[in-house]
């Protein structure tokens, strides 16, 4: 079934939050995601000073890595009654997808034998309404499109967790490493979102951002990420070109760093280059350099830190600024993406 948050479902999730959005255009968004709430140190202070119009929670939300339910619903208490957050949350609109440490066991996937008692937790978490579509699916998957026709942002989260296979790992010189899967059944989304995010990709906006818990453009390091199911990897790429997609840009989290990659249309025959970033490490950073040649030099951050995206519309098609942001809200490294 597709899970769809937008008109009702939309203007009943802004509500709750007591926020609406109007139509006015959206032209700050920001992003982060890996959060301990015991450990926050003013984080969400510092983003509710850059005044978005809404924020993306992209995995990590809390940490629970548990199976016992009862711990993930204290888990969750604490975020929500953390005071920075709490406050945060009344004022500015939050849109959330999960990743291992929301969603049971570190790199978990479908194999997680309480993803449908950690979904229902999730979705009241965050205040899903309830009649929202999710509830009679799996996973949390789900998408919005806000602002003004000639001005529209669809913002699409993915669901890397409900649905995938499970891994192949090796230890290579004492450290765990993921491996790339060849199997032809292997997944990570499912049919099910697959289908969903076919129906997404047809629908009329001037602006795609897609959300992933994990990186999709990153192929160097051992962790979890798209490359380690090229198969996949190939199907989004090959859904976006069919689907002659508008402009599109890819955020993640996951890594406990920050960065900006890119693939150029001749990489993936788009009409556009395609920019990812990675904005992870809003309690706690310091993951490694593992650049690839497709990290844009100067954009790798270690320290805390979250995203913020600046659309630009007063050019035919909108300039995007993608800025990675430190714990005072310093920017550390600021890209433009222009299509």
């Amino acid at each position: 079934m597709a899970i769809v948050l937008c008109t009702l479902f939309s203007l009943l999730f802004f509500l709750s939050h007591r926020v609406s959005l109007g139509e006015e255009p959206i032209t700050r968004i920001a992003c982060g995601s890996c959060y301990r709430p015991k450990n926050d140190q003013g984080i969400f202070k510092t983003i509710l000073k850059e005044e978005p119009n809404l924020f993306l929670f992209m995995g990590d939300n809390i940490y629970a890595d548990t199976d016992d339910m009862s711990v993930l619903e204290k888990k969750y208490n604490e975020l929500l009654k953390q005071p920075d957050y709490e406050s945060f949350a009344q004022k500015i609109p939050i849109l959330a997808t999960w990743d291992d440490h929301d969603y049971g066991f570190n790199d978990s996937g479908r194999e997680f034998s309480k993803k449908n008692e950690s979904q229902k937790i999730f979705l009241d978490s965050f205040r899903f309404p309830k009649n929202h579509a999710a509830r009679l699916s799996g996973g949390v998957y789900h998408s919005a499109i806000l602002g003004p026709k000639s001005k529209r942002v669809h913002i699409i989260l993915l669901d890397t967790r409900f649905f995938r296979s499970a891994l192949m790992t090796k230890k290579i010189n004492g450290r765990k490493t993921i491996l790339p899967s060849l199997e032809p059944t292997s997944t990570m989304l499912g049919e099910e979102q697959w289908k969903w995010l076919t129906e997404e990709l047809a629908k009329p906006a001037e602006l795609r951002l897609i959300v992933s818990s994990i990186q999709f453009i990153a192929t160097s390091h051992r962790f979890e990420k798209w490359a380690n199911m090229p198969k996949e990897r190939l199907r989004f790429l090959t859904l976006l070109q069919k689907s002659k997609a508008i402009p599109t840009v890819l955020l993640s989290g996951d890594r406990h760093l920050a960065e900006v990659a890119r693939l150029t249309r001749e990489e993936t025959d788009l009409t556009f280059d395609l920019y990812e970033m990675t904005s992870s490490g809003m309690t706690h950073a310091g993951g490694p350099d593992d650049a690839s040649p497709s990290q844009i030099k100067g954009t790798y951050f270690r320290g805390i830190n979250f995203g913020l995206i600046e659309i630009d519309w007063s050019k035919s098609k909108p300039n995007l600024t993608f800025n990675i942001k430190d714990i005072d809200g310093k920017t550390m490294s600021s890209t433009e993406v222009d299509f």
